[in-house]
């Protein structure tokens, strides 16, 4: 323990404004141009005379020695390492242009750099020759989150250039899970040279139903890019792994062999020539791309550091996801949640999970069975909701934490730039509501009004009236919204026309703890979770049959929980681990009691919101 006498002695004493006040002066002297020591000269460009000549022009930068050495290794060894430049006012950088050197300079004064899609490559080029690292990484990053279809090829081929080994397998991790829409369009991968090309065929993450696809890339690129006579054929068609191709492709291979450049290697290629009697490889032992395992599941999101569990209702097939790691410790809730998660699927199949137990944000890694954090969110709420529109997601409405306030504030998260910001606020503190996504709009469905989020005006607008006296789950199905509102009603809105119409009423069970609808493989599909015994609880899932109007039953199956959150996703099942013990037998009724609560609590209901602004006044 400490005594008085710590007191005694010398006061040390750190003023925390200091760094910041001193970087603030040093910027406002390198603008003026003040205490400057030496001056940095690039190449500005080149300019076209009137006699159409073309003249190089230089741009110069006054700046502080310390100030680039301290930023920058090179420099610190250009300025103290006792090389010619370190005695000269003057130091031409060559291979460097103007505004990345600007943009460099300004970091170094300053800690801040603007980068662009206009402006990264060469702003990269530049960190990298003088060693700034955080701009480098900064600049790889920013090329990572802009991946799209028309440039990951040239991105591919750039971190190759720059021998960046993180952004090149994010290029090709992007290549891999696009590769049937990249190979359709044939351009962009026959732009990549032959080790290029052939790391991408070799990859097994290529996200592809067949090898017949990858071979169909094969031949585009070598048809594309090689003279027909050359060896380096052989490179590219020995990356097609032939012994996975089936009987279904006899004809296709025999077509191929017709074809002079692998004619001429078909000594080369065993595996395309010791065919069976059908015509194709009569044993494989080849491993199997990972888009071959690629199936459309029902997901179950349920109790924090548990596995998920994934179900085909049609084969029963069923697998386990791993969950984030939450710390369920220091949590200061006035109520505790009943739900753990809230849970988005984008359109292409990126599944997003945040906590109602902390401001946690997770993006799923489908090759790798686990979960990245991103940016934490602004603000803990509980009972909150989610949803996608256009390259962002919304999380809306729930309460405080610990005041249990309704909040009306909603965060936007751009998944490109990985950052979180407060939109237009809900034009009422609402209670229970569902969110969903139709025709590139975002609706919040509440048991009182529908409201529609337009992000161009940043601003909502009201759009319906469910007037029913509760909205237990809404999804999207064929364009329209399916909500299940008081059981066993279900309302069905057609948000071009503004009209409602009721459907088939869902069948009821009497020991019912919750009810969902799904849309899965373009079939809408009814969830019933109910206790049967201690610790085992029964799914019954349901097909709507349009055409008769009805709900037939798809499936039965006994587990000791399941998750109280469920939606439709792609996954690869080959990443996935076994799901047998989310089964229990249907006779056995062992185990402690279930300890899931699946109705609905004071902080799901409209009545009692703490805002002075009732739903009438709106």
């Amino acid at each position: 323990m400490a005594s008085v006498n710590c007191f005694s002695g010398p006061e040390e004493l750190e003023d925390s404004c200091h760094a910041l006040n001193l970087m603030r002066e040093l910027k406002f002297f390198y603008d003026s141009q003040l205490l400057v020591d030496v001056r940095i000269e690039v190449e500005a460009g080149q300019e076209t005379s009137g006699c159409s000549s073309k003249t190089e022009t230089r741009s110069f930068f006054q700046c502080n020695r310390n100030i680039l050495a301290a930023a920058s290794p090179y420099f610190k060894s250009m300025f103290t390492g006792g090389l010619y430049e370190s005695t000269q006012s003057k130091i031409t950088i060559h291979d460097v242009d103007a505004e990345s050197m600007a943009l460099i300079i300004d970091y170094c004064y300053t800690g801040k750099v603007t980068i662009t899609e206009a402006n990264v490559q060469k702003l990269y080029s530049a960190a990298n020759m003088l060693q700034v690292e955080y701009i480098r990484h900064a600049c790889a990053d920013f090329m990572t989150r802009r991946l799209d279809l028309s440039n990951c090829t040239g991105i591919l081929k750039f971190a190759d250039t720059f021998d960046n080994m993180d952004l090149k397998s994010n290029a090709q991790a992007f290549i891999a899970k696009h590769f049937a829409q990249l190979g359709a369009s044939e351009k962009e991968l026959c732009e990549l040279d032959m080790k290029q090309m052939k790391e991408i065929l070799t990859l097994d993450s290529l996200d592809i139903d067949c090898e017949r696809k990858v071979c169909a890339v094969a031949m585009c690129w070598i048809e594309h890019n090689l003279p027909l006579e050359t060896e380096d054929a052989l490179h590219i068609l020995k990356c097609v792994r032939w012994s996975l191709f089936t009987e279904k492709d006899r004809f296709y291979l025999e077509s191929l062999r017709s074809k002079p450049f692998v004619k001429n290697h078909l000594s080369s290629l065993p595996d395309l020539t010791s065919t069976g009697e059908s015509g194709v490889i009569s044993t494989n032992h080849t491993k199997q791309r990972i888009g071959k395992s690629a199936k459309e599941m029902v997901l179950f999101f349920g109790r924090p550091n548990e596995p998920f569990m994934c179900y085909d209702p049609y084969t029963e097939e069923i697998y386990s996801m791993s969950s984030p790691v939450i710390n369920l410790g220091h949590q200061n809730f006035k109520r505790s949640p009943m739900e753990t998660f809230l849970v988005c699927a984008t359109p292409e199949n990126n599944l997003y999970i945040a906590s109602h137990l902390s401001k946690h944000f997770w993006v799923y890694n489908s090759l790798l069975n686990c979960w990245q954090e991103l940016a934490e969110r602004l603000l803990g709420r509980m009972h909150s909701y989610i949803g996608y529109l256009n390259g962002h997601m919304y999380i809306l409405g729930g309460r405080d934490p610990v005041s249990d306030a309704r909040l009306k504030e909603v965060e936007c998260y751009s998944i490109q730039r990985n950052q979180w910001m407060f939109v237009a606020p809900l034009p009422h503190s609402l209670g229970k509501m569902q969110v969903v996504t139709v025709n590139e709009q975002l609706y919040v469905v509440n048991k009182r009004r529908i409201l529609c989020y337009e992000p161009k005006r940043n601003h909502w607008l009201q759009r319906g009236s469910l007037k029913r006296s509760k909205l237990h789950k809404a999804c999207v199905f064929q364009d329209q919204i399916i909500c299940l509102c008081d059981i066993p009603v279900v309302k069905v809105y057609n948000p071009v026309r503004g009209e409602w119409r009721r459907i088939a009423d869902i069948p009821i069970d009497s020991s019912a703890l919750n009810y969902q609808v799904v849309q899965h493989k373009n079939k809408l599909l009814l969830l019933t979770l109910a206790i049967v015994h201690h610790n085992k609880n029964r799914l019954v899932i349901h097909e709507y049959d349009s055409s008769r109007d009805t709900w037939k039953n798809v499936v039965t199956m006994f587990g000791s929980s399941f998750g109280s959150i469920s939606l439709s996703a792609r996954i690869y099942t080959a990443c996935l681990s076994s799901g047998q013990n989310f089964i229990t037998e249907e006779d056995d009724d062992s185990g402690s009691s279930v300890d899931w609560d699946f109705g609905l609590t004071d902080a799901d209901s409209d009545s009692g919101s703490s805002s002075s602004f009732s739903d009438e006044n709106w």
